[in-house]
């Protein structure tokens, strides 16, 4: 099983970023390593996670294609294992954190709904 975060500037995800701006960022974050174009993972040893970012429509929808990103994105998918238990979690709470903070967005738990 898997938790998901998603990082987005509201619930239709109104507004958009030069993909350049995350990829900036989340080439400068300790412990995540560049998988592909769109996708980051955590270094081998740290609690599993998997970080895409994706264009998606007002619901949430997107597809990511290996060795392809939008120039603009509007989300960011934060997917840890639940066996790694709440540390895995959080470790996952605090990347998407700095994300937020970043753009000036939220983070929703996709499972509960609630905004973090």
């Amino acid at each position: 099983m898997y938790w998901y975060l998603t990082v987005r500037s509201d619930s239709h995800y109104g507004e958009s970023v030069p993909t350049s701006v995350l990829v900036e960022y989340l080439d400068s974050v300790p412990g995540l390593r560049r998988a592909d174009l769109a996708c980051y993972r955590a270094e081998d040893g740290l609690e599993w996670l998997d970080v895409t970012i994706a264009a998606c429509d007002s619901a949430g929808n997107y597809a990511a294609h290996a060795g392809r990103v939008p120039p603009q994105v509007n989300m960011v998918e934060l997917i840890c294992s639940s066996a790694g238990g709440r540390p895995a979690y959080e470790a996952a709470r605090v990347v998407a954190a700095g994300i937020a903070d970043l753009l000036g967005w939220e983070v929703a738990d996709s499972e509960s709904g609630e905004v973090l």
